[in-house]
């Protein structure tokens, strides 16, 4: 089953800020990092059930999964996401060095 990804605000945010400091070094390089996130969404509307359970589990009522992706740097970065019903809801991205989110770092209505 395709499911539908919902960014939600505090994940935009997360996005922009992400691809706004990658610009101010390497134009081509946020280009390629928003082209690694769009890839790892889709992948994660085909096939959520392969996606690992988040470091932040604990910290949320609903069961929080991450999908890790890659840049062609190699640097890993995480979404961070629960599924209600045939949605997607990305509560957070993470970047490289970042630290496991804290609870008042997540929420529901982003």
């Amino acid at each position: 089953m395709t499911r539908r990804i919902v960014i939600l605000p505090r994940a935009e945010r997360d996005a922009e800020h992400i691809y706004d400091w990658i610009r101010a070094r390497s134009p081509q390089g946020a280009w390629a990092w928003w082209d690694s996130f769009e890839q790892a969404a889709q992948r994660l509307t085909e096939h959520v059930d392969a996606a690992g359970q988040a470091p932040e589990n604990d910290l949320f009522p609903e069961y929080i999964q991450q999908k890790i992706f890659r840049t062609n740097r190699g640097r890993r970065y995480r979404i961070v996401f629960y599924v209600s019903g045939n949605d997607i809801l990305v509560l957070r991205i993470r970047g490289p060095g970042q630290p496991p989110l804290a609870s008042d770092e997540i929420d529901a209505c982003g």
